[in-house]
């Protein structure tokens, strides 16, 4: 059972690089509802995880690039 500790729960069966981009996308999501909330607005984690699905899908990694 310690294999899976600190996982989070359903990342049982995910590839490294599955776990990585997961992890990528809750970091940003948190930081979108975080943001939102500095201005008095609100967004839902649901909302906040699109977005930022969206804004990672337009970025390329920075060693893609040479």
């Amino acid at each position: 059972m310690d294999h899976y500790a600190g996982r989070r729960r359903g990342c049982r069966n995910l590839t490294d690089l599955q776990r990585e981009l997961v992890e990528r996308l809750a970091v940003r999501a948190e930081l979108l509802r975080a943001e939102a909330g500095r201005d008095g607005e609100s967004l839902r984690i649901r909302d906040a995880v699109a977005l930022a699905a969206l804004q990672l899908g337009l970025h390329t990694p920075a060693d893609a690039n040479g």
